[in-house]
């Protein structure tokens, strides 16, 4: 039986995290696209507690979709508003505005410049989290519904960029269209589902670990690298005679 995804994307108080805490740089604690955390499901809700972001030399490109909202997405939406004390859609629009209804599907899509950038010296202290706990895991994915005003600007975009701002904060940033450059504003974004992806990592020729890749699709990691980096470290036992 597939969990009734309440999305619950407001990120845990972290006071109880000792060392933890120094990974997270910025002020605020709700997700965005490229936050490090880990995920938590049960059998009625699906939730993301954010622990930390990384810090962007340049942009990372975000492929941004309009897709009916209908079906199980429309469900997952309806229980996402119920969760927050909203009306069902059906007490709010008539039948057009229903039948009009879309939602908006962004993904990072530039995997292979943000592995290089979470490999950066600036990165360090947040890939040295990720390589302590396997637990957490990239927002990779984001399903959004937004107002009429965002929409349009939205439907005029060629693509979003996430980059870091100069409080050190992850944000989305519109490309192209009349609103090339203009920021998008967290809080107008309702986020009521997301995905999120994995690490896989190797040894480099100086025996560094570092992230090989961002696992998208779930898979398991390819070649020699491990989604464990401990792994990696260990001598074969006929090695050590």
């Amino acid at each position: 039986m597939r969990p009734t995804l309440t999305i619950l994307l407001l990120a845990f108080m972290l006071q109880a995290c000792g060392p933890m805490r120094q990974m997270q740089k910025v002020q605020s604690q709700v997700p965005v696209l490229g936050s490090i955390g880990k995920h938590r499901s049960s059998l009625f809700e699906k939730g993301f507690q954010k622990m930390g972001e990384p810090e962007l030399d340049r942009p990372i490109s975000v492929a941004i979709a309009s897709v009916p909202l209908s079906g199980r997405m429309k469900s997952r939406y309806e229980k996402y508003r119920e969760h927050l004390g909203m009306q069902p859609l059906a007490k709010t629009m008539d039948s057009t505005q229903m039948a009009n209804l879309a939602y908006y599907q962004l993904e990072i899509s530039d995997v292979v410049s943000l592995v290089e950038q979470l490999n950066l010296d600036k990165n360090s202290n947040l890939k040295k989290y990720l390589q302590e706990d396997v637990e957490l895991v990239l927002l990779s994915s984001m399903s959004i519904v937004v107002d009429q005003a965002l929409s349009q600007k939205l439907d005029m975009a060629d693509k979003l960029f996430l980059k870091t701002g100069s409080d050190g904060a992850l944000f989305l940033q519109i490309a192209g269209g009349t609103q090339d450059g203009k920021p998008i504003k967290q809080s107008s974004l309702e986020i009521f589902d997301f995905e999120r992806a994995n690490f896989c990592w190797k040894m480099d020729n100086r025996g560094r670990i570092n992230i090989a890749q961002i696992l998208m699709d779930g898979i398991t990691c390819p070649g020699s690298t491990k989604a464990n980096p401990e792994k990696l470290n260990r001598t074969p036992d006929y090695l050590k005679l």
